[in-house]
């Protein structure tokens, strides 16, 4: 069985047709389309509602209210009992007709075929910050990242079971997968132009993400505090030692001056912030973890005849 898992935020415009493009790719072999609706506001809903009174084979979950495009892919993960799942995008800029061939590149040596964009160009924002980020994040995780790498893709159940151990609240699948060292390969697909509405992922959204990703999977923030604060101190040695060396030397000091004194303490606070707010950060995600609250809740599940493990 294919198991497809499609997260849906304020997608109530494109459902309809991705159910049908689905079924068309994928019947008459046996799949299971599983929408996450995450708190959608439009009416997203009544529509999925509506689809998965009309088809058995499309799968439900709607949750309490907007807990993230992550926490959604985990209600999908948990729930999905497929052989192969796929994950996707509810908006059609990656078409369902792809889905069989990323099904097919999945074999005994590939546990994870990801897909990378063609056409579509984003805007220059999303351009940027997406090269940088994916730049810095090959660098970490050893492993070369494209820039244009998409959310669709496809893996195996040996994945799926590997994915499902991480418990973790801040949980970022797309970092995770990379991370976790599977046998995987990239294959280009077409990218087309949104049908309608615009991307949830603003820039601000982006940098939170990437800030994130940094966060959970290296020290860099620690490194960072370090390396600031030792040049600061760097710094002020090699002034004291100017200061020092000049009085000797020449019977005088370095002009004292109340800019000179403001400008040091703005960089030692400035750096002491900085360290305490990385601190301070890590507390918090430590402090989440030994609360230990579900990462969603489950407000309706359509079409699923038995319980399956997860938060509701």
């Amino acid at each position: 069985m294919i198991s497809v898992v499609v997260p849906v935020y304020n997608n109530g415009d494109t459902v309809d047709a991705l159910a049908q493009r689905v079924a068309a790719a994928l019947a008459p072999a046996p799949y299971e389309l599983i929408f996450v609706n995450d708190g959608s506001r439009d009416e997203s809903i009544e529509r999925l509602r509506a689809i998965a009174a009309a088809d058995p084979n499309v799968r439900v979950i709607s949750l309490c209210k907007n807990f993230g495009q992550h926490p959604a892919m985990g209600a999908g993960f948990e729930h999905a009992r497929g052989d192969s799942i796929v994950l996707m995008d509810a908006d059609l800029q990656d078409h369902p007709e792809d889905i069989p061939t990323l099904i097919d590149r999945l074999r005994d040596d590939v546990d994870i075929v990801y897909t990378c964009k063609r056409g579509a160009d984003a805007g220059l924002s999303m351009r940027v910050t997406s090269l940088v980020y994916h730049h810095l994040f090959s660098r970490i995780v050893g492993v070369s990242v494209p820039p244009n790498i998409g959310t669709f893709r496809a893996f195996n159940r040996k994945v799926l079971a590997a994915l499902l151990r991480y418990r973790e609240r801040s949980i970022l699948y797309g970092p995770l997968m990379f991370f976790m060292g599977f046998r995987s390969i990239f294959i280009e697909v077409e990218h087309h132009a949104r049908p309608s509405g615009k991307s949830a992922y603003s820039f601000g959204k982006r940098l939170a993400l990437a800030i994130s990703s940094l966060m959970s999977y290296t020290d860099i923030p620690h490194r960072l505090s370090l390396y600031v604060g030792g040049i600061l101190f760097a710094g002020s040695v090699v002034y004291g030692i100017a200061v020092t060396v000049q009085y000797l030397l020449f019977g005088s000091a370095f002009p004292a001056g109340f800019t000179l004194i403001l400008l040091v303490l703005i960089l030692m606070l400035g750096n002491l912030m900085m360290t305490l707010g990385i601190i301070g950060s890590y507390l918090f995600r430590v402090y989440l973890e030994v609360l230990d609250r579900p990462r969603y809740l489950i407000a309706e599940k359509i079409n699923f005849e038995s319980r399956v493990n997860g938060a509701e």
